[in-house]
């Protein structure tokens, strides 16, 4: 560990987003940058917490110019407007790449600096200003995070700022900012925070708090995701998976992540697919091959969701498995894409094996070939329970 993780003040429920809002007023907020997505504004659902800004006499200045992931471009965008506003505070509504964009505006503005300066490890030298965040989906965990995934204008290539002063002052997780999803949004982000929590729990960085959150966000993401993606006006399941995805987040912001969040940077940079969607697409694959390191890991989770200890651990870990295979099914999440070309395997294998090794305490080690057979069983839409599949959870280093 390099610096301790902290969780911000939480509010829960419908209408916390103005209990987050009042917050942030009587914190001496005058002059938020509401930083959101156009299709919010337009469904009406920010019309009330702007409404209570008014109120309150505060002066509202809005960039709606989030795009999926956000470019340096459109961040020093969003720095400009709160330099012409003079903001004294970020208020953050929607889905990850907002709640990222939105951290590394407020960094760079009150550190009076443009993005380069602070991308990588420790480099935001200044408090962000004040920062409030309301997540609209139920994945990213970034509300709880110390880091932010931005993409370079041309390249695209994904890009980390990774501080302690990024975590949010507060946020809230507000039911009613969540029932605008439709399911297949539902699904990718739900299965994006999964991610997160088996990555972090398979971490060997091990930490009591963060392994009880990662094992809670498991549970609740296993029952009620499914519950959620056929019900979308199911407010009590919408909560229990948005709690989900801010356990997930803390405890993978503490643990790590893996192979998947490797892997996955890598295609989204290549081909702008999904994050949660890709991670999903990749998540039942880097199960099997973690499998000979953490039998006995997936198999305490076997334990707690069925309740039983029959079987060995890895019987129970095969268990595992298949129920996160069954719950992909049942999102309808695909098998793999098929954009995905060969000429591409080997920067996409570079770049995620350097990612895994400077960032995250993997498990089990991957050398290029077991990468390149990933990715080949991931362009051929290789189903998780294929032979092919199956195979690389023998491969030896």
């Amino acid at each position: 560990m390099l610096f301790p993780s902290e969780k911000p003040l939480l509010f829960t429920g419908a209408n916390s987003t103005i209990q987050l809002a009042s917050l942030a007023q009587a914190s001496g907020s005058k002059r938020p940058l509401l930083v959101t997505e156009k299709f919010l504004l337009q469904l009406g659902l920010l019309d009330e917490v702007l409404e209570y800004f008014k109120n309150e006499g505060c002066e509202v200045t809005i960039f709606d110019g989030i795009i999926p992931n956000p470019t340096y471009e459109v961040i020093e965008e969003g720095i400009r407007a709160c330099q012409k506003n003079d903001c004294d505070s970020v208020f953050a509504v929607g889905g990850g790449s907002t709640i990222d964009a939105a951290k590394v505006i407020a960094a760079c503005y009150s550190n009076e600096v443009g993005v380069e300066q602070v991308v990588g490890l420790l480099k935001v030298k200044k408090p962000t200003l004040p920062f409030y965040t309301v997540p609209t989906t139920s994945g990213t965990g970034s509300e709880v995070t110390n880091s932010a995934v931005i993409s370079e204008t041309t390249t695209h290539q994904k890009k980390f700022v990774v501080d302690p002063k990024l975590i949010p002052s507060a946020a809230a997780l507000d039911a009613n900012m969540l029932k605008s999803l439709p399911p297949h949004i539902t699904a990718a982000t739900g299965m994006d925070a999964l991610t997160h929590a088996i990555e972090s729990y398979s971490s060997v960085n091990r930490f009591s708090d963060a392994e009880r959150d990662a094992k809670l966000a498991i549970k609740l993401l296993l029952e009620y995701l499914p519950v959620v993606y056929e019900d979308e006006n199911n407010p009590e399941a919408r909560q229990l998976v948005a709690l989900a995805s801010f356990l997930a987040g803390y405890s993978f912001n503490k643990s790590g992540l893996g192979y998947v969040h490797a892997i996955s940077h890598q295609i989204s940079a290549h081909y702008n697919t999904p994050h949660g969607l890709t991670n999903a697409v990749i998540l039942p694959k880097i199960l099997r091959f973690n499998k000979t390191v953490c039998a006995d890991r997936f198999a305490n989770l076997e334990r707690m969701l069925s309740g039983t200890s029959a079987g060995s651990d890895e019987q129970l870990a095969d268990r595992f498995i298949a129920r996160v295979d069954a719950l992909g099914q049942q999102l309808n999440i695909p098998s793999g894409f098929k954009e995905l070309e060969a000429k591409h395997f080997d920067a996409i294998t570079s770049k995620a094996l350097l990612e895994a090794k400077s960032f995250y305490a993997v498990p089990r080690l991957m050398n290029r070939a077991q990468c390149k057979e990933i990715l080949a069983s991931i362009s051929e839409g290789v189903k998780a329970e294929s032979p092919i599949t199956q195979q690389l959870a023998s491969i030896t280093i």
